[in-house]
C-alpha cells in the first residue's frame, strides 16, 4: 500500500472538516448571497467595514472558497443560505 493509493477510500465529507461559521459570519453570509458589497454589509449589521471584510475572509477561509460567488455556491450546496 501506498501512501498516495487513496482510490479505494470513500471521499471525505468536508463538512466534518471545515468550522462551523459563528452566527456573525452566518449573518454576513446572508447578505452576500443577496449581493451586498462589504460597505452595505457594515452598514445593514452596524459594524465597520474593516469587520465586514474580516468576517467576509473568515467565510471564504471556513467554506474552502475562492471568492465570494464560491462562497454562496458552496453554502447553498450545504443548505446553510436560501436563495
Amino acid at each position: 500500500f501506498h501512501d498516495d493509493d487513496l482510490s479505494d477510500e470513500e471521499p471525505v465529507d468536508d463538512r466534518t472538516e471545515r468550522p462551523a461559521l459563528s452566527p456573525r459570519e452566518s449573518e454576513v453570509l446572508v447578505l452576500l448571497s443577496e449581493g451586498a458589497p462589504n460597505k452595505v454589509i457594515a452598514r445593514r449589521l452596524n459594524i465597520s467595514v474593516h469587520t465586514a471584510k474580516f468576517h467576509v475572509a473568515a467565510i471564504l477561509i471556513k467554506l474552502g472558497a475562492a471568492n465570494r460567488t464560491d462562497a454562496i455556491a458552496i453554502a447553498m450546496r450545504r443548505g446553510l443560505v436560501l436563495v
